[in-house]
């Protein structure tokens, strides 16, 4: 399903974790945070920049397409969905 809504996506250079970028350009770990573009064109624009002048902070930024589901926006695939909500498994405690 197009959503015709997009998001940039990467990971923290320094220990790997999930990176949105926000609506100002810095970066956010959390999901909700992101910045809502509604063209495809301008979110590619921003992750070009951002691979370009942020590769200290993040790497390998993309761009992938978001959806309002009752209100909330959601990532569109599977891996992204896994990305923003982490494991979907329990993650037990060694002890």
């Amino acid at each position: 399903m197009a959503s015709n809504l997009w998001i940039v996506t990467a990971n923290f250079t320094d220990d790997g974790a999930v990176a949105y970028r926000r609506a100002d350009g810095t970066w956010s770990r959390v999901f909700a945070e992101a910045g809502v573009l509604d063209s495809e064109a301008n979110a590619k624009l921003h992750a070009s920049t951002a691979a370009q002048r942020e590769q200290r902070e993040v790497s390998d930024p993309y761009v992938i397409d978001v959806a309002p589901v009752d209100g909330v926006i959601q990532p569109q695939s599977a891996r992204e969905r896994i990305r923003a909500n982490g494991p979907t498994i329990r993650i037990r405690r060694p002890d």
